[in-house]
């Protein structure tokens, strides 16, 4: 107890008691407004529970709209950049670039990786960087594309030894067991650890950059940089993208105002020293049962807790642009996206209590927390509301305002609720306003996101769609709360970030079918309270009841890209497109010339693939040879012949698993698929061939 009040003590200097007075005044001013308000309209019974959720829910809008108001001034004065440190030592640190992936498409993967090595090498210094592609990947097909992937992109830039791959066969504990294994094998080799995702780019200058500033400060232990969201294609994209790149800066400018060294980590485009981070960030298992017990998923915001609990510091470097990350391209990829997050962040209830935290993480987590548990909050608030003003209402009592802090400004009490709900929409889109006020007292920045007009219109559109969307999410996210309070935990799947056609009419229907049932039960219940309830409700209920329609439309490249050839919701990545995301593109292009073999998409090209082609097989037998294979000579020759003879279909999915693992018999089975009459085998196996030839033929033409 008393470490952590020297740890409050010591966190509220003069700038962060300023920030935290204004959050503090900005929710005590609507609260007493709104309890007053109920006072005033005679309903006491049930007033101190519902006022307190308001205050609750008000705190967290006005600690938004308390990052921009604070972020807008903090940008009026010109950022003061970190020193970086000169190259010329005697002992310069080494990195480790990592890139954990599970099933991911490696056409994007290895494009946005060989942009990075190549703008890397464009650096002073890139010696001391080596990249990993870390992969969970279970389907053999996506690992034998990653393989060959690899193998050719180190043939293509002479990096064998530079970039270096590693497949785990046992998935344990998953992204966070898999940056542990590497942690374990490989982690005293160097001195820093840049973590990306699947779809992160970054520059070289940026990757050096980081690197010079950890070299500069031995107190960071975390360097976090702010990605933004690039290659946004559907309506729904395009709005994450926009909201991302023009309001992002202001808050983001707030947020480093009152966190200082005392930051968070979002698990990906940043630097870590390897030496605490290895000493310090191991993951405690949390009591009880997954999903609110047992591993922690959301392992980021633990890890930046227990890099400062160990004495340094986690910073955000606001300033590098050059970081870049994707999204999912439609509302219900997001939803699946924010499960998962939901369940790391309720699981950091547990550690809100534990000992040596800083009061700063603490903060954090508890705030990770709120993000999704509002949600629910606001639907229960929404409930009581109803249930005092139905009660009011059936009571027939006449409407005898009592006096109170109304009656010392004198508002009449018709005007009472409106002053509540301007209050609390101001401090709601106070963010938005600033942001769109400092592009316009910012030199250039309206132009870079199509001018001053176009810019307003993008504000304007971006805030109707997020008031359709709101109700949504907030169903979403209470249900996702729910579900991890019940022990209903969730799968560990894949990202989709292509919009592809958006969904289909259908298919919106399907996903968010309970959504609009909610919305109009809402809806004739309020209207069962009072016609004036029913006009406050309407937007939060009639939005629930459009959610197939809002989704269906956000879904849409179709839309969003018209939107972007009239110029709404362009960013400045988009106006002046940045050398490396060009690369990204060009890359993916040229994967798909260089991997012609892994052109069909079923699922049984992979392993015959393996067999049948002398260069994938060269390199699959090699990576097996590393690891003892598990196949006696009877089961081998058995699955072998199976293979061989009955085709893919011959072998089960774990079967398929073994052979490919099992270095002799995959150089076997290549010995006999190309000196075998191919009568005797299979019929599966002639397209393979035919194509195969006809590639060969194609490049010696």
């Amino acid at each position: 107890m008393k470490r952590g009040i020297v740890s409050i003590g010591q966190f509220f200097d003069w700038q962060r008691l300023f920030f935290f007075v204004t959050a503090l005044l900005f929710t005590v001013f609507p609260t007493v407004l709104f309890g007053n308000l109920l006072w005033r309209v005679g309903i006491e019974e049930g007033l101190w529970p519902v006022s307190l959720l308001f205050a609750i829910l008000t705190w967290n809008i006005s600690w938004g709209a308390t990052h921009s108001l604070v972020g807008f001034f903090k940008r009026r004065r010109p950022l003061r950049r970190p020193v970086d440190v000169s190259l010329e030592q005697e002992h310069p640190g080494s990195v480790a670039v990592v890139l954990p992936v599970y099933n991911e498409d490696p056409r994007r993967v290895f494009a946005g990786l060989k942009a990075m090595y190549e703008s890397l090498q464009k650096q002073e210094g890139a010696e001391v960087f080596d990249f990993y592609i870390l992969s969970d990947s279970t389907k053999p097909e996506r690992w034998l594309e990653e393989e060959q992937s690899w193998a050719t992109l180190c043939r293509d830039l002479k990096a064998f030894g530079r970039i270096n791959y590693r497949r785990r066969s046992v998935n344990t504990d998953k992204k966070a067991g898999n940056l542990l294994e590497f942690c374990e094998s490989w982690g005293m080799r160097y001195r820093y650890m840049v973590t990306l995702d699947a779809d992160s780019v970054m520059s070289g200058e940026t990757l050096m950059t980081l690197y010079r500033r950890m070299e500069a400060d031995t107190r960071i232990g975390i360097l976090q940089t702010a990605p933004k969201i690039v290659y946004s294609e559907s309506f729904w994209g395009r709005l994450q993208q926009f909201s991302n790149h023009f309001y992002g800066p202001v808050f983001i400018a707030g947020l480093n105002f009152w966190q200082g060294g005392q930051g968070n980590y979002w698990g990906h485009n940043a630097i870590i020293r390897m030496a605490p981070f290895m000493e310090h960030c191991a993951l405690p298992d949390l009591p009880g049962r997954e999903p609110f017990g047992g591993k922690i998923l959301s392992h980021d915001f633990v890890e930046a807790a227990l890099m400062q609990r160990a004495g340094f510091e986690v910073r955000l470097a606001e300033d590098l642009e050059q970081s870049y990350e994707e999204c999912p391209q439609d509302m219900v990829e997001h939803a699946k996206r924010d499960r998962r997050w939901c369940q790391g962040n309720m699981q950091h209830f547990w550690l809100l209590f534990s000992r040596g935290l800083t009061f700063a993480s603490r903060l954090h987590l508890a705030n990770g927390i709120m993000g999704y548990a509002s949600s629910l909050l606001w639907a229960l608030f929404l409930v009581l509301s109803g249930i005092l003003m139905y009660n009011r209402v059936r009571s027939n009592l006449s409407l005898l305002p009592t006096s109170g802090v109304g009656d010392w400004f004198q508002i009449p009490l018709s005007d009472h609720g409106l002053l509540v709900a301007g209050v609390t929409f101001s401090l709601l889109f106070l963010p938005k306003l600033l942001a769109l006020l400092d592009a316009f007292l910012s030199e250039g920045r309206t132009r870079v996101f199509g001018g001053g007009i176009r810019c307003t219109l993008s504000v304007l559109f971006e805030i109707v769609s997020s008031a359709l969307v709101a109700p949504i999410m907030m169903l979403y996210h209470g249900q996702f709360v729910v579900f991890t309070a019940l022990g209903k935990g969730v799968g560990w799947s894949t990202q989709n970030r292509l919009a592809g056609d958006g969904l289909s009419l259908y298919d919106a229907f399907v996903s968010h079918r309970g959504h609009a049932i909610v919305g109009v039960a809402f809806t004739l219940l309020a209207r069962q309270v009072s016609e004036s309830f029913l006009y406050w409700t309407l937007p939060v209920s009639g939005a629930m009841v459009l959610a197939p329609f809002v989704s269906w439309i956000l879904s849409k490249p179709s839309i969003g890209g018209w939107l972007k050839r009239i110029g709404i919701l362009v960013t400045p990545v988009e106006h002046k497109v940045e050398e490396e995301l060009v690369a990204v593109r060009e890359n993916e292009s040229e994967w798909k010339r260089k991997n012609w073999i892994f052109e069909d998409t079923d699922s049984v090209a992979g392993l015959m693939n393996a067999v049948v082609d002398p260069y994938l097989n060269a390199i699959r037998v090699t990576l097996a040879g590393e690891s003892k294979s598990s196949l006696d000579a009877g089961s081998a020759e058995r699955m072998g012949k199976a293979l061989l003879y009955r085709g893919v279909n011959g072998l089960s999915s774990s079967e398929c698993k073994l052979v490919l693992g099992d270095a002799e018999l995959m150089s076997s089975l290549h010995r006999q698929v190309w000196t075998l009459d191919p009568e005797d085998l299979h019929p599966s196996w002639g397209p393979l061939f035919r194509r195969y030839s006809w590639v060969q033929l194609q490049r010696v033409g």
